[in-house]
This record gives structure tokens, sequence and C-alpha cells, in this order.
């Protein structure tokens, strides 16, 4: 059983997670959340009046609408040699890729440990018309990831990871789809950066 605090996610992008678990094994797992930022107050001098003499004060906070990508061992054991894939059509926009996580394998990962692995902004989400202009809609396609590892070292792990490693995989793998689909509506309550 997993039990997560209503505040899964603090202002600085990090997973705040409580993990209660009853598994005997590592198990990885990859979770998204729609952020909707406000940052701090700005202040901007404006025009004011037909003949641009006078100036006022506009005051305003920059909204920031992102998607962020977590993996999360919810396990009560350390995952190894983890290794992770991505495939689809969906994709950030040039020239951004999905980061270092996706280009070599992570050593070894804690119960409880979260690692922020990349995040989709709210214009990597929608079609846009050639040449640019306003967004169409949300973008039709989606991209899976494919978490692969092996659990800690130890007698009994390693007698059962036998048949794994002699096809040649890891002894556990998941994987996690993910459309711009999932997170169409509306967006989560407005979070405040001073």
């Amino acid at each position: 059983m997993t039990d997560f605090s209503t505040a899964a996610v603090s202002s600085s992008l990090r997973v705040g997670l409580h993990v209660v678990s009853n598994y005997k094994r590592p198990v990885l797992e990859i979770y998204h959340h729609v952020c909707n930022k406000f940052g701090p107050e700005q202040e901007f001098d404006v025009p004011a009046g037909s003949d641009n003499s006078k100036t006022a004060k506009f005051r305003t906070r920059f909204q920031d609408v992102f998607v962020q990508f977590t993996l999360v061992n919810i396990g009560g054991v350390r995952a190894e040699n983890i290794e992770l894939s991505i495939s689809g059509a969906l994709r950030r926009h040039h020239p951004r890729d999905f980061g270092g996580s996706f280009k070599k394998p992570i050593p070894q990962f804690a119960p409880g440990q979260s690692h922020f692995l990349f995040r989709f902004d709210d214009h990597d989400l929608h079609e846009y018309p050639e040449g640019g202009g306003s967004p169409t809609g949300l973008k039709n396609e989606s991209f899976t990831i494919t978490v692969s590892y092996d659990a800690s070292g130890g007698i009994l792990n390693w007698i059962l990871a036998i048949p794994s490693k002699l096809r040649g995989e890891r002894r556990f793998t998941t994987c996690y789809t993910f459309s711009p689909q999932l997170v169409a509506g509306d967006l989560p309550p407005a979070e405040y950066v001073a």
C-alpha cells in the first residue's frame, strides 16, 4: 500500500513522497504532475495617454504552466542498474531532448528516492500551424518510457535474477505512457512564488 501526502510537489520542483510499502523489492514508477505557477510580481512603466508623456505603473505575475515527470522508487529495496528509454512520436520542441537520465544508466536508487526527469512546457503539448501562430489544439502523439532495473545485491536476489541475466535483460521492467490528452481540462489551483 502506498500513501502520498496531499502536497505531492514542493515549490522547488521536488516530489514530496511518504512511502508506506509492503514491497520487498524495488518498484520504480514514473509520475506526472501538472504545475500552474505564478512568479513574483513584476512592475512596469507603461505609457498613459495619447501623447505618451505620462506613464503608469502596471503590475503583473507571469504564469508558467508545465507538466513535470519524476521517477520514484516506491518499493522497500534499493534498485540498481536503472536504464530508461523513451519511444513514441511525442517530443519536446527542438533543440531540447529528454536529458541525461536517458543517456546513461543510473547506478542506484534508494527506497523512497525521487528523481526529476524532465518537464513538458505548455507549448510542447500543443500543435501549431506551419509558420507559427496560435495553437490549434493538443498534440495527438504519445510517448512511452520503459524502465528496466535490478534489485540490490544479495544471494536470494542474485539467484532470482539468473533467468533474466541469461536472457541479457534486467530483472524488472515497467512501462509508462503519456499523452497530452491525459492533462486536458482545467488547470490545478495556482501556486504563487514570492
